[in-house]
């Protein structure tokens, strides 16, 4: 009791409950926005996770804000100096830890040409050709990423027909390629095209020869230029910069209650 032990116990009960209600607000809500999304699908897989992580970033702030409270509280009712500086230095430890990931995740999304670079590394490249069209999904499962465009580069002149699975299923055999994406078919050698209007779906890229007399074997190479959720490249670099000023405030606190606690301490 003299040592505050009591509450302790208490803290430690309401910091237990109110985390575990949290963690149930963050999945039964991450459900609802998932699953009424009009993005959300099934064939193919697609759980707009981009939609949920504004949510989820604002409750980690809460979290951490919440962290520092508790500690606080802790420090207050602590009578012994020897525990105050070994609690004042794991928070400083950890909030040390904290600021730097965030300050890295900042640094990287910030950054001219960095964000570029992490869309290039994540980009995708294949090949197409008359008896194996080219195939993907514009999304990856999460929605983090998309596909902007793609380019595409030919060994020599062909047409090349962008297709979604919505026309394959609509249009037998050859008459898909009438109705492809790509107004311009002709790639003399090389074509890109915009996928940015377009929704969520799996795509075909069909090459075809120029003289279907030739012998010489067509095949179009296409990269999948990849572009990261406005959720990832604006949201995110916020909340970094904001976990980053919040534990510098936090270390700036514990720092003199941790240099007063140390000359009374036992450990050092």
């Amino acid at each position: 009791m003299l040592e505050g032990e009591a509450y302790w116990g208490r803290i430690k009960s309401i910091k237990r409950k109110l985390y575990l209600l949290e963690a149930t607000l963050i999945i039964v809500i991450g459900v609802v926005l998932i699953f009424t999304s009009e993005d959300f699908s099934t064939n193919p897989l697609l759980l707009p996770f981009d939609r949920l992580l504004w949510f989820v970033l604002i409750m980690f702030i809460v979290v951490e804000v919440e962290g520092f409270i508790f500690r606080f509280m802790q420090l207050q009712y602590t009578k012994s100096d020897s525990v105050k500086y070994i609690m004042a230095t794991n928070s400083m430890k950890r909030a040390l830890i904290m600021a730097i990931i965030a300050g890295i995740v900042a640094v990287t999304l910030l950054l001219p040409g960095m964000a570029h670079g992490l869309e290039t590394s994540l980009s995708y490249r294949g090949v197409a050709t008359p008896d194996q069209p080219g195939r993907f999904q514009n999304k990856d499962t999460f929605a983090v990423s998309s596909i902007a465009s793609i380019s595409i580069h030919c060994n020599a002149p062909a047409n090349v027909y962008l297709v979604s699975q919505f026309l394959v299923d609509t249009y037998p055999g050859d008459l898909v390629k009438g109705h492809a994406i790509n107004e311009v078919v002709l790639a003399d050698p090389d074509m890109e095209i915009d996928l940015t209007a377009y929704g969520f779906d799996t795509y075909y890229l069909y090459v075809s020869k120029l003289n279907s007399t030739d012998n010489t074997t067509v095949q179009a190479g296409f990269t999948l230029n990849t572009e990261l959720s406005d959720s990832v490249t604006q949201l995110l670099p916020i909340v970094a910069i904001m976990v980053v000023a919040a534990n510098a405030i936090w270390i700036e606190y514990l720092y003199p209650c941790r240099k007063k606690c140390a000359k009374k301490s036992i450990y050092k």
